[in-house]
């Protein structure tokens, strides 16, 4: 056997200690690069939920201030009709009853029609 290749050469003469404790060095640091991340991820999304919630806040106040605006407005265009209807019955009285009488045959004669006539 050659005596050389029994003596050991640098090349195979490995430090695995310190070659692990760089290994758990790194190890350490990556663990926490990754609290640091999980930390930033969960501190970005606590802020987009605020922020979420901050704008659907003020679209619901928006919209509502809207739905308010618009139901008062036919509230009012209600309110005028009847005030319209009201001074059209008082002007015209027969002719109201009239129209009244005529209507309710009109239904009235539908309404037999459709119970009585309308077989499919």
């Amino acid at each position: 056997m050659n005596e050389e290749a029994v003596v050991s050469h640098p090349q195979h003469d490995h430090d695995y200690g310190s070659q692990i404790a760089v290994i758990r060095s790194d190890l350490e640091r990556l663990q926490e690069d990754i609290r640091g991340l999980k930390d930033d991820l969960a501190d970005d999304a606590s802020e987009r939920m605020q922020q979420w919630t901050e704008r659907a806040a003020e679209t619901l106040k928006e919209k509502g201030e809207l739905l308010r605006e618009r139901s008062e407005q036919l509230r009012e265009a209600g309110e005028q009709r009847k005030d319209a209807i009201t001074s059209e019955v008082q002007q015209h009285p027969f002719a109201s009853i009239v129209a009244a009488t005529g209507a309710g045959l009109a239904i009235g004669a539908l309404a037999m029609w459709a119970q009585n006539g309308a077989k499919p």
